[in-house]
């Protein structure tokens, strides 16, 4: 069993890249152990990913790959690194090296303090202030949604132990979000500053639009408030239609002899009243449908071909 298992998914990557990466953290680790491995799974990427993946581990015998048989996503990659890791310790990053290799003995040393997890909040990341604004709304209401606390300086770049290996691996769901779920199994944990990198090759694959799909997919997972935020808005109109209602009432009872105001306020209510009515169902509907994928059991990756790898 080596000492230390290094995760990280990998998605249409540059073989310079992959090499970089494995020289760098096995820089990082030799004043810490020289057992250990790294795990790159191939998130579906093109195929000169995988070929540039199997070059890397060709040269670097701690490198194991996997290669997905199509795209499943970044998290069903972590997990798929994690369920093959063996390390006592496991080390989630991202390929692209904005998660800087010459963290990990700082992120090993914390651990060794007590802690069975340890994350990393991102320093002087560059960020319009724009982005930090709308990045600050979205978060609070990312928190208030999912009942989490996420800290948006955190994403996955994190140290766990063997405990908390073994406890998420045992977890059913088929959203297993890495941050998410490390969080929902309440061990033990803290985290470090350290200055994020910047990305030395290709472009950046998690775009506004992939941030806000795994927002939705991550409070539809891990909390039922929006359920609730559902009943509140439906109690909420009543209260207004009753008081429109009292409204239309005490107008009549107060001029008996001129004609109620009838087709546009009776046409809006109408609309409106089907429009918040067809919202709360749809929210409903998707609690539904995720219920419906989750007794379908169906696997959350299939592991197409593997690199350095036999179990």
């Amino acid at each position: 069993m080596p000492h230390i298992s290094v995760v990280a998914p990998v998605y249409n990557e540059q073989e310079i890249t992959l090499a970089a990466l494995a020289d760098r953290v096995g820089a990082a680790l030799a004043g810490i152990t020289s057992d250990y491995e790294i795990i790159l799974v191939d998130d579906g990427s093109r195929l000169e990913t995988w070929t540039a993946l199997c070059s890397v581990a060709s040269k670097h015998p701690q490198v194991k790959g996997l290669r997905f048989s199509r795209n499943f996503g970044q998290h069903p990659a972590i997990a798929a690194g994690i369920d093959h890791a063996s390390g006592e310790w496991v080390i989630v990053m991202d390929s692209d090296l904005q998660d800087r290799p010459e963290v990990i003995p700082d992120l090993y040393r914390k651990a060794q303090e007590g802690y069975d997890v340890v994350f990393v909040n991102r320093q002087e990341r560059p960020e319009t202030a724009l982005y930090q604004f709308c990045a600050g709304v979205f978060y609070r209401t990312l928190n208030f949604l999912s009942g989490q606390k996420y800290e948006r300086r955190q994403a996955n770049y994190s140290i766990v132990n063997r405990k908390v290996v073994e406890a998420f691996r045992g977890v059913p769901d088929r959203d297993r979000f890495y941050g998410g779920t490390v969080r929902w199994l309440g061990f033990n944990s803290t985290a470090i500053d350290a200055l994020h990198g910047e990305r030395e090759y290709g472009r950046p694959s998690y775009n506004l639009l992939g941030r806000f799909r795994f927002a939705f997919r991550l409070i539809f997972g891990f909390s039922t408030r929006l359920l609730y935020v559902a009943i509140v808005l439906g109690l909420c109109f009543a209260v207004v239609a009753f008081a429109l209602a009292t409204d239309i009432v005490v107008y009549k009872i107060l001029n008996p002899t001129l004609p109620l105001p009838g087709w546009p306020s009776v046409m809006t209510a109408v609309f409106f009243t089907a429009g918040v009515t067809n919202v709360m169902l749809g929210l409903v509907g998707i609690y539904v449908g995720n219920l419906v994928e989750h007794t379908k059991n169906r696997p959350i990756y299939i592991v197409a071909q593997k690199a350095n790898a036999n179990d």
